[in-house]
């Protein structure tokens, strides 16, 4: 290689080339480097967290608002309102109900077309927990039909599931 290189003129187009891949080579190997550690011992241990709980719900309207358009796009702007929630959670039984209500600054124009076939649901779940739906329960956080219970399993960082069942009421 030295001798291929040491044959070639400088401005060269394929010395150029050469050189571009040596030095992205070498980057690349001192990159490697550098982002290594090594710390083997004296780690702490971090905690396994057990809980698999559901600690509050929020639930959320989305609605098209034909009066406000995208500059970009030219099309209806998506807006979201939040209901005012009273959950009743209960970790023992697995329940989380719902009791959704409209807030007072909530848009008059779509009073009559908000109901629970509709609505986002959010909920908040214990410390590294992941939740996943069961069966044909919808996602949290889309827009659902939640004029019926669904079920969802709540997986603790350590391994340990609890289902849990979400009921939602909307009183307008």
């Amino acid at each position: 290689m030295a001798l291929i290189i040491s044959k070639m003129k400088v401005g060269n187009p394929q010395m150029n080339i050469i050189m571009k891949s040596f030095k992205s080579i070498i980057i690349a190997i001192l990159s490697s480097l550098t982002c290594t550690s090594c710390l083997e011992y004296n780690l702490k241990t971090l905690d396994v967290f057990t809980g698999a709980d559901i600690a509050s719900a929020y639930v959320y309207y989305r609605y098209v608002d034909n009066s406000v358009t995208s500059p970009l796009s030219g099309a209806n702007s998506v807006k979201q309102s939040t209901l005012t929630v009273k959950n009743n959670i209960d970790p023992s039984a697995g329940t989380c109900d719902i009791k959704a209500s409209l807030p007072s600054n909530f848009p008059s124009s779509e009073i009559g077309n908000i109901s629970t076939g509709q609505l986002v649901v959010a909920v908040q779940i214990s410390t590294a927990a992941i939740i996943s739906p069961t069966g044909n329960s919808p996602a949290l956080g889309t827009p659902a039909d939640w004029t019926s219970p669904h079920k969802y399993i709540v997986e603790a960082a350590n391994g340990s599931k609890k289902e849990w069942t979400i009921t939602v009421t909307l009183d307008k």
